[in-house]
């Protein structure tokens, strides 16, 4: 008696979920980058450094920048744009860590100060864009706003790896939820992980509603 396996569950789509794989990627660059800067991997070499932006590189840079061009190629400009540039963003930093754990004498850290503040302003558009979305996407960008200011501090010096490495386990987390929760509702069918209603999206007023379909009615 032959056995056939169904793989035939779920809805059907002619799109790749673009979005939810690179906020997956985003996730393990995310989380591999905060725990470095929280020390958790214990004592690192040159080599351990390397396979972090190695790391940091292909899953929050490359993966990003893939999905991003196939969400512009979905006529998805939100998301393209926001998976596009914060790919190059990681792939630019990566590359200025792998240049400096090769070399003695690497970039000061001031070459890398405004193209992370940059960033940070970005970001904080885009707090206001995806709070048109979900809760989940917006509060992913409180976060990675306020990771590249710290992130900009440490460079400054103000301020040590703690806050930018736990700002960086604070966007994996986020971008995990995002990711891992719209694929489930989308193959489910359902609301099984809530992602939050759009906080900045207005309900229509009733009395304004009601007196836009005041002259159709009268005109009836």
């Amino acid at each position: 008696m032959s056995h056939h396996t169904d793989f035939g569950a779920g809805p059907k789509s002619g799109h790749i979920d673009a979005l939810s794989i690179g906020l997956f990627g985003l996730t393990v660059g995310a989380f591999t980058l905060g725990l470095h800067q929280l020390g958790w991997f214990g004592a690192e070499d040159e080599f351990d450094h390397l396979a972090v932006w190695i790391m940091a590189m292909i899953f929050g840079g490359i993966v990003q920048i893939v999905a991003g061009f196939v969400e512009v190629r979905y006529d998805q400009q939100l998301g393209g744009t926001a998976l596009t540039m914060y790919g190059f963003l990681w792939v630019g930093i990566s590359t200025l860590g792998i240049i400096d754990t090769v070399q003695e004498i690497g970039p000061h850290p001031y070459v890398e100060i405004p193209l992370i503040a940059t960033f940070a302003c970005f970001s904080a558009v885009m707090i206001y864009l995806t709070g048109l979305k979900t809760l989940v996407l917006c509060l992913m960008h409180v976060a990675i706003t306020a990771t590249l200011a710290s992130v900009v501090a440490a460079k400054f010096g103000l301020i040590g790896e703690t806050i930018p490495g736990i700002g960086h386990l604070a966007i994996g987390a986020l971008a995990f939820l995002h990711s891992m929760g719209t694929l489930v509702n989308e193959f489910t069918q359902d609301t099984k992980v809530p992602l939050g209603k759009p906080p900045f999206l207005k309900k229509p007023n009733n009395s304004t509603t009601a007196s836009r379909q005041q002259p159709a009615s009268s005109a009836q």
